[in-house]
């Protein structure tokens, strides 16, 4: 009896990496996770300085997040099936390379439609990252350990986006907007390499591991967190520096609480239902949203922050359960795709046309009337659609055992 492999790059493909090459491999992918969100969460912090250099509007600055937002939306799916096609590992470390070259090129650009150019090019190669990383994570590790390394990975995009604008602001208020660019995009080229170092893993490896406690992280963020830094500056009056720091705290300490006690409930419940992670996902959202209507109405910067940081702990309850049901329901063999395609949805029906859209609205009325509009009625819709998914999802992860099990077969020659 002997078992079909693919032979494409086979003298290259560990079957089961070691726990050296694993721990390597996910040391590297979670730095690259903290230099993917702290390049895309430089602008927020220094857009302020940018609009007043640029003359930018506030529906032209919501255009330049979008045009990051919507080139990556549109650019996952393809590259999601090339990984589940080619090398992921080479694949991440050229993506990782693109992206941050168009961060030091942002720096050097002189107008909107050169940033527009420089940001939609940093979205290319972001979008790379995400399907090809989350699938290499799902075979470095076994069942039982990927829940906790891939909330470990999860809390890196939380650190990255506090690093953004923490770091942004910072330098933008004493070097100027241009040096944030500099000096966030020099250490991904550094990261491209010790990633294309890295061992590429059998795809499915552990899949047939009888303990399934898989979860994988993914954190969105939309347009409240694209605008937050300005709508402090703007509310409360604090400097572009004060503004980053404090949204960086807040999103840091909010999302790192919520994924963590996410985590542990989605893995509780789901130990007694099927559902346990989604039921998890959708209490945060019908908690959160109200928690951030509230927070959006208080002029108190000490009663905002408090309520906010509550709003987002419920709302990064979904950082970890919602992919992991993702998981639980596609095959190994085509998971970067089923990312990208999420991904692609999750951005255009998001956090793509938001920051344009928030802007749109600023322009007319206030920030502060146009986060209060539209930022609780979209979470609140998101829990909703949690709602929907609980009757259905047990059946699907049911059939993802069923099609593995069909494809073991197949696979062996008698």
């Amino acid at each position: 009896m002997t078992t079909v492999t693919p032979t494409t790059a086979k003298s290259k493909v560990s079957a089961r990496p070691s726990s050296g090459q694993a721990r390597f491999a996910f040391i590297i992918l979670l730095i690259i996770n903290i230099l993917n969100y702290a390049d895309r969460f430089v602008l927020p912090a220094i857009l302020p300085k940018v609009r007043a250099d640029l003359g930018l509007t506030g529906f032209q600055a919501g255009l330049l997040g979008s045009s990051f937002l919507l080139v990556y939306a549109f650019a996952t799916l393809p590259i999601g099936v090339w990984a589940d096609r080619s090398m992921r590992k080479n694949i991440v470390a050229l993506c990782v390379g693109i992206w941050s070259i168009a961060t030091v090129l942002a720096g050097i650009t002189r107008n909107f439609v050169q940033l527009f150019s420089a940001l939609a090019i940093l979205g290319i190669g972001e979008a790379g990252y995400a399907p090809a990383s989350l699938s290499l994570l799902g075979d470095y590790f076994s069942n039982e350990r990927r829940g906790r390394i891939l909330s470990y990975w999860s809390a890196g995009q939380l650190i990255g986006v506090a690093l953004g604008l923490t770091l942004g602001g910072l330098i933008a208020d004493s070097l100027g907007w241009r040096w944030a660019y500099y000096l966030v995009g020099i250490p991904g080229l550094i990261a491209a390499f010790l990633a294309w170092r890295m061992v590429e893993p059998k795809r499915g490896a552990f899949e047939q591991d009888q303990d399934v406690e898989e979860a994988e992280a993914f954190f969105t963020i939309g347009g409240v967190s694209f605008w937050l830094p300005s709508y402090l500056s703007n509310t409360f009056h604090l400097t572009i520096g004060r503004a980053g720091i404090t949204s960086g705290a807040v999103l840091i300490g909010g999302g790192l609480l919520g994924t963590v006690l996410g985590g542990w409930l989605a893995d509780y419940i789901q130990r007694r239902r099927p559902q346990g992670r989604l039921i998890t996902a959708t209490l945060g959202f019908l908690v959160g949203a109200p928690l951030a209507f509230l927070g959006l109405t208080l002029h108190n910067l000490a009663a905002f922050i408090a309520v906010i940081v509550v709003a987002i702990t419920f709302l990064s309850f979904c950082t970890g359960p919602l992919n992991a049901v993702m998981q639980d329901i596609v095959i190994p063999q085509v998971r970067a795709t089923a990312i990208g395609l999420a991904l692609l949805l999750a951005h255009l029906l998001g956090d793509a046309a938001s920051p344009s859209i928030i802007g749109f609205i600023a322009d007319r009325y206030t920030l502060g009337v146009a986060l209060l509009t539209t930022a609780p009625t979209c979470l609140l819709l998101a829990g909703l659609v949690c709602l929907l998914g609980l009757s259905t999802v047990a059946r699907d992860m049911r059939r993802m055992q069923e099609q593995m099990g069909v494809q073991d077969k197949k696979g062996v020659e008698m």
